[in-house]
C-alpha cells in the first residue's frame, strides 16, 4: 500500500473507476487507498503498471493542451500584429508629407535631416525608411541606390552614405557649409540655425565624433588648421579632412618644418642679357648712336645721361572729328539735324498715370490690426499678404507658408501673422497673411480667396433691431 501514496489523488480515483470501485469526492486519499486494497480484484503488479500508464496519459494530455496553447498565442499575436501593420501603412505614407528631392535647388543633407524628422513624427519604423526614401527619389537616384547589396539596402545609414557620396558631402564639406554659410535673402534667422546645426552634425558625424573630448580636439584642430600657411596645407591636402587630433596634426607640422629647415636652397642666378638692337620700323624720330650706348650704360646699372628735348620737334596735328554731312565740328553724323530719321513705331504695352483708376472697383477701405488701409481684392491669390509695416511681433504665429508666383520658378518661405479685418460693411473678421519685408511695401492689403469667403459669410449672418 506504500507504493499507493506516492500517486495523486486524480490518478489513484482513475485505477479505482478501471477496478470497479465507487469513489466520491469526498472520500480522501487514504480511503481511496484502502478501497483499492480491500478490493478482491487488487493485484499489487497491476496496480503499478495501471497507475503508470494513467500517469503518462495525463502528462501526454497536459504537454498537447500546453502546445494548443502556445500555437493559439502565437496566431492571435501574428494575426493583431499583421492588422497594425497594414493600418499603419495604409495611414502613414510619407510621400504625402514631403515634396520629391529635387537635385538642383535642394541640399542633400538637409533634405535627408527633414526626411528623418518627418518619418520619426509620423511613427514610421526605421525598418520602412529605405522603402519611403525611394518613392521620394527621382529615378537616377534610386537606380544608384539599387545597385547597392540586398543587405546594404535594408540600412538606412548604407543608403545615406551612398546618397552623401554621390553629392560628395564628405566632413570637409560639411566644414566649409558651417563655416562659409550665409543666410539668404528673406529668410529667416531660425532657417540659419537649422541649415548651420545640421552641417555641423554632418561634419561631426562623418568624423565619427562621440563625446565631448572629441569635440574639443576637433575645434583645436581646426583652429589650427585656420593658422596652416597655403604651401604648408598643399603637402597635407590628401589628409587635410581626416587630421581632426591636434597633436597628431602639430606633429605633423613640426616634421615638415624640421625637414624644410635642413634643406639646402641654391639660388637660381639669372643670365644676363644682352640688349636687342632693334631698328623700330616707322619710327617718329631717328636716335643719335650717342644715345643708344646711354641707354645700354643704363641696362647694365648705370645712369644714363639726360635725353634731348624731343617735344620741341614739328609732328602731324590730331585732326579734330567732324560730321560726314554737313563737315560741322560741333557735332557728328548721328545727331545731323540735316540727317532725315525715319520714325518707327514700336509695339509697347502702356501704363496708366494712376494705378488708383484702374483698381478703384477692386479696392475698399477697412482697418488691418487697427491701421486703417487699402484693401485690394486679388481672385488669384489663397492667402491674404500684408507688409511687416502693419504687423506686430505679437501677431505672428509661429506657422509659415510657401509661396509661389507665376513668374518665379522657386517658392519663397513667408512667415503667417494673425490679421484683425474690421470695416463697417462685413463688421470683424480674423484671418490669417503672409507676411512680406517692410521694403515692398505697396500701401494696399492683397485679399485673397479665401478671407472674401469669410467676409461674405460675415455679411450673411442676420442683425437683429432692438426694439426700445
Amino acid at each position: 500500500m506504500a507504493f499507493l501514496a506516492k500517486f495523486r489523488k486524480v490518478d489513484l480515483v482513475r485505477l479505482a473507476e478501471e477496478m470497479g470501485l465507487e469513489i466520491t469526492s469526498e472520500d480522501r486519499v487514504i480511503d481511496i487507498c484502502k478501497t483499492i486494497k480491500n478490493s478482491p480484484d487488487y493485484e499489487e503488479e497491476f496496480a503499478k503498471g495501471q497507475l503508470d500508464v494513467i500517469s503518462q496519459e495525463r502528462e501526454t494530455e497536459r504537454a498537447y493542451e500546453l502546445e494548443k496553447l502556445k500555437i493559439t498565442s502565437a496566431a492571435e499575436t501574428a494575426s493583431l500584429n499583421s492588422t497594425r501593420s497594414e493600418g499603419s501603412r495604409n495611414r502613414r505614407e510619407i510621400k504625402h508629407l514631403m515634396q520629391k528631392f529635387d537635385s538642383q535647388n535642394t541640399d542633400i543633407s538637409l533634405y535627408l535631416t527633414l526626411f528623418e524628422r518627418q518619418a520619426r513624427a509620423a511613427g514610421i519604423e526605421e525598418e520602412e525608411w529605405v522603402s519611403q526614401l525611394i518613392s521620394l527619389l527621382p529615378l537616377d537616384l534610386a537606380q544608384i541606390i539599387i545597385k547597392e547589396s540586398k543587405e546594404q539596402m535594408r540600412e538606412y545609414t548604407n543608403v545615406k552614405k551612398v546618397l552623401l557620396d554621390r553629392f560628395k558631402m564628405k566632413p570637409e564639406t560639411f566644414r566649409i557649409k558651417f563655416t562659409q554659410h550665409q543666410r539668404k535673402q528673406g529668410d529667416l534667422w531660425k532657417d540659419l540655425v537649422f541649415e548651420l546645426q545640421n552641417y555641423l552634425d554632418g561634419w561631426i558625424e562623418g568624423l565619427n565624433v562621440t563625446d565631448f573630448k572629441g569635440l574639443k580636439a576637433l575645434m583645436i584642430a581646426d583652429q589650427l588648421k585656420r593658422r596652416v600657411p597655403n604651401e604648408v596645407k598643399d603637402h597635407f591636402l590628401d589628409e587635410w579632412g581626416e587630421l581632426i587630433d591636434p597633436l597628431v596634426l602639430a606633429g605633423k607640422l613640426d616634421q615638415y618644418e624640421s625637414v624644410r629647415g635642413h634643406r639646402k636652397i641654391n639660388p637660381v642666378r639669372m643670365a644676363e642679357r644682352k640688349p636687342l638692337d632693334r631698328a623700330r620700323p616707322n619710327s617718329p624720330r631717328k636716335e643719335h648712336p650717342a644715345k643708344n650706348a646711354e641707354k645700354t650704360e643704363h641696362q647694365f646699372g648705370k645712369l644714363s645721361a639726360p635725353k634731348g628735348n624731343w617735344r620741341n620737334e614739328k609732328f602731324e596735328r590730331r585732326t579734330q572729328p567732324a560730321c560726314y554731312l554737313c563737315h560741322s565740328t560741333s557735332h557728328l553724323r548721328p545727331n545731323c539735324p540735316q540727317l532725315n530719321k525715319s520714325k518707327e513705331l514700336v509695339n509697347r504695352v502702356g501704363l496708366s498715370e494712376q494705378a488708383q483708376d484702374l483698381f478703384a472697383p477692386y479696392l475698399s477701405k477697412a482697418l488691418v490690426n487697427n491701421d486703417e488701409m487699402d484693401i485690394l481684392r486679388n481672385t488669384g491669390a489663397s492667402i491674404d499678404i500684408v507688409s511687416r509695416n502693419h504687423i506686430r511681433p505679437e501677431h505672428f504665429t509661429g506657422e509659415v507658408v510657401y509661396v509661389k508666383q507665376p513668374l518665379d520658378a522657386e517658392f519663397r518661405c513667408l512667415p503667417l501673422a494673425k490679421v484683425d479685418l474690421q470695416s463697417p460693411e462685413f463688421g470683424c473678421v480674423v484671418t490669417k497673411a503672409a507676411v512680406i519685408d517692410a521694403q515692398l511695401d505697396s500701401g494696399w492689403y492683397l485679399l485673397s480667396n479665401k478671407t472674401y469667403q469669410l467676409i461674405l459669410e460675415a455679411k450673411r449672418k442676420p442683425t437683429l433691431n432692438a426694439v426700445v
